[in-house]
């Protein structure tokens, strides 16, 4: 439920600006893999310029979910599949910002242009943010995860509004092997790890290529998601959450099978990050018979509150505390 602008994705992925978000001089390279801060850059890197395959376990709230991943570089050219694994089948397919979505069983698609904020591997680091003003970020020594050696590094928050994170990076590449997000006790509130990985393996583009184009048999959707701006949409941004800065705003209809209606209901979505965690902000319509009562949920680290504002409803996730999601929920004003 998270997008995240592609030119910043395409990006982060160079290790001079990944360095910049950080706040560390280009120089900071010659330190060497022993300077915790300069991981986290060379994290982004492998995540979006490295080619591998593996298969991945999220573990959150007692669920766990597994899916199977191949990533490929092929010069500035990034393809992706990624396949659930548990319940429904479901296949999604990138090239770049465009991405296919398959439901075999019911034989719907979708086709659209997504933004996508970094998911694991990846880390949702965004350009002009500095992630050392809201977090400490230091070297915990070595471990080894899936069969490859790792750096073990700590990331944790300067106050109450995030989680602190623990993160595996392979030593070689410093791909991401494996996250935790800790609560306030250290206890583990969610992971996400590879269990089996190859490296440096050779790109495959065509295959991928080849499968988003067939679709025949299959319902196909477009969804059209559109850039947005909170003033133009009647929004003010009153009381900024500390160390979050607003990532992206898109609007799209709620229902992808009616977008063709002129008066199709829209949904406005705001992306919050500070470097390490992402909160998103839905607001649409207030409809009696869909939103029925205010409530706040939580599986693992994410939490939910959906509530209502006059004639809005509004719903914020996050993998941030519930005191941080309610932050959030009165940040945003309609503007008078």
């Amino acid at each position: 439920m998270s997008d995240r602008p592609a030119e910043a994705r395409r990006e982060l992925g160079r290790l001079g600006l990944g360095l910049a978000l950080l706040g560390l001089p280009i120089a900071a390279l010659a330190q060497g893999p022993g300077d915790a801060s300069v991981w986290l850059a060379r994290i982004q890197q492998a995540a979006v310029e490295g080619s591998y395959q593996g298969t991945l376990m999220f573990s959150a709230g007692g669920v766990v979910t597994s899916s199977r991943l191949e990533h490929y570089c092929d010069g500035r050219q990034r393809y992706e599949r990624l396949e659930v694994l548990d319940g429904h089948a479901r296949l999604q397919f990138r090239h770049n910002d465009r991405m296919v979505t398959v439901w075999p069983a019911s034989k719907l698609a979708t086709v659209e242009q997504r933004e996508l904020l970094a998911e694991f591997p990846g880390l949702p680091l965004l350009a002009g943010l500095r992630v050392t003003d809201s977090y400490e970020v230091r070297s915990l020594g070595k471990d080894r995860v899936a069969g490859h050696d790792a750096e073990v590094l700590m990331v944790a928050p300067r106050d109450r509004h995030r989680f602190a994170q623990r993160l595996w990076a392979e030593r070689e590449t410093a791909l991401l092997l494996r996250s935790d997000v800790l609560g306030p006790a250290g206890e583990v509130l969610e992971s996400s790890a590879f269990t089996d990985l190859k490296l440096g393996v050779r790109p495959q583009p065509e295959a991928i290529l080849k499968t988003m184009k067939k679709l025949d048999g299959y319902r196909v959707l477009h969804p059209q998601i559109e850039r947005a701006q909170l003033e133009t949409e009647g929004w003010l941004l009153a009381r900024p959450v500390p160390g979050f800065r607003l990532a992206s705003c898109t609007k799209r209809p709620l229902d992808a099978a009616a977008e063709a209606a002129a008066a199709a209901a829209q949904v406005l979505q705001s992306v919050f990050s500070d470097g390490m965690a992402h909160v998103s902000v839905f607001i649409e319509p207030y409809d009696a018979r869909r939103h029925k009562q205010a409530m706040g949920t939580s599986l693992g680290a994410t939490h939910t509150r959906m509530s209502r504002r006059g004639d809005w409803w509004f719903t914020i996730v996050g993998e941030v505390p519930m005191a941080t999601v309610q932050l959030f929920e009165g940040m945003l004003e309609r503007k008078r």
